[in-house]
């Protein structure tokens, strides 16, 4: 019997999970990070992080394909004891505790800053949270399904950089490594941290339907991903100068300025007031695993308790400290750090040592 048959997704809320996570916090600011990096020809070191990333997708497919209907958590607890996966779920809720707080608290910067810029922060918050918790304290499937509707809702978007590139620049795009690949191997870092999300096959994959088919799903997830990613870029790329991008902290939110509609004057608002829907399905489910984790560890089936403690936490911290956008860069960098390592440099060293413990029980039955 399966243990999580009753909150299965299917293979495209899977798909939209992972690449909304991957779209959240990272995609309007990542063209001015890269361009520091590698100049114009960070598009290539976009293309580099997919790779990475899809690469560190797959490895994670083959390991959680060794117990199939159950998380990272209990992966490690059949391999190598209680402790293990009790030590497991400490780092995945305090990892994933960490990525939700960083994305909170910049989603409550760019609502103060371009939407509500007269409202108070705690206002804000609590605006925030309530909507945060009708979704959040329920399952994977509502995680999916409203996941479903926010691409539905925002399929629009791309489409508007399109009439952007009426204003386009190309010769901003040549020559192509006009330095070399030193810059471009530089950025790349840069670029697998604006990927992070699709770590999150550790805890969804025992919910998915048609488990012989997560490796298409991550493929076809982070592909998207590249898509928007390129789109972003290259039209960032040719509206700036190589010198005028870097000077802006959102260029993607900036260059929105020329888009005209009769109907609307400020277009780059309404803009951002969707790409709220792209965000909450990042710290989402990022809370959703942390809190998972947390009931996982004690052994409790409803999460809700733990979700509802991490919320008010997060609210009366805001009583204490509020991040300012510099702050926020900091802990961005941080978590660059930690998703390099526990989203690449882990899945590799996780399947290598459960190869390895096949390996062993299989030469100790002989």
């Amino acid at each position: 019997m399966k243990k999580y048959a009753f909150n299965e997704i299917t293979i495209w809320q899977y798909i939209f999970l992972i690449f909304t996570s991957e779209i959240g916090i990272g995609v309007l600011p990542f063209p001015a990070n890269a361009t520091r990096y590698a100049g114009t020809d960070n598009w290539i070191s976009v293309i580099l992080g997919w790779v990475l990333i899809t690469a560190a997708s797959l490895i994670i497919i083959q390991a959680m394909k060794r117990y199939p209907n159950g998380t990272l958590l209990d992966l490690l607890k059949n391999y190598w004891g209680k402790w293990a996966g009790i030590a497991g779920a400490i780092v995945v809720a305090l990892y994933f505790a960490y990525f939700s707080y960083v994305v909170f608290s910049r989603t409550v910067i760019y609502v103060k800053a371009w939407l509500l810029p007269q409202t108070p922060e705690l206002m804000l918050v609590a605006v925030l949270i309530i909507p945060f918790w009708i979704i959040a304290r329920s399952g994977v499937r509502v995680h999916g399904r409203f996941a479903e509707f926010v691409v539905l809702m925002c399929c629009w978007m791309p489409v508007i950089f399109i009439d952007v590139l009426r204003e386009a620049e190309w010769l901003h795009l040549l020559p192509v490594l006009k330095e070399g690949w030193g810059p471009v191997l530089a950025a790349t870092p840069e670029m697998v941290f604006t990927f992070l999300g699709f770590e999150m096959t550790f805890v969804l994959y025992p919910f998915l339907q048609k488990k012989d088919r997560a490796a298409i799903g991550v493929i076809t997830a982070n592909t998207l991903a590249l898509l928007v990613y390129l789109l972003l870029d290259f039209t960032c790329l040719v509206f700036y100068s190589p010198d005028e991008i870097t000077q802006y902290n959102e260029p993607v939110i900036s260059l929105l300025k020329v888009v005209e509609f009769p109907f609307i004057e400020r277009f780059e608002i309404v803009f951002l007031a969707f790409y709220l829907l792209l965000i909450s399905l990042t710290w989402i489910p990022f809370t959703f695993c942390s809190v998972y984790s947390t009931s996982w560890m004690l052994g409790r089936p409803d999460h809700r308790p733990h979700l509802f403690v991490f919320l008010l936490l997060l609210a009366v911290s805001y009583f204490f400290y509020q991040p300012t956008l510099r702050d926020n860069d900091k802990m961005i960098a941080w978590m660059g750090n930690l998703g390099a390592g526990f989203a690449v440099v882990f899945p590799l060293l996780l399947w290598m040592l459960v190869t390895a413990a096949d390996r062993y029980r299989k030469t100790s039955v002989h």
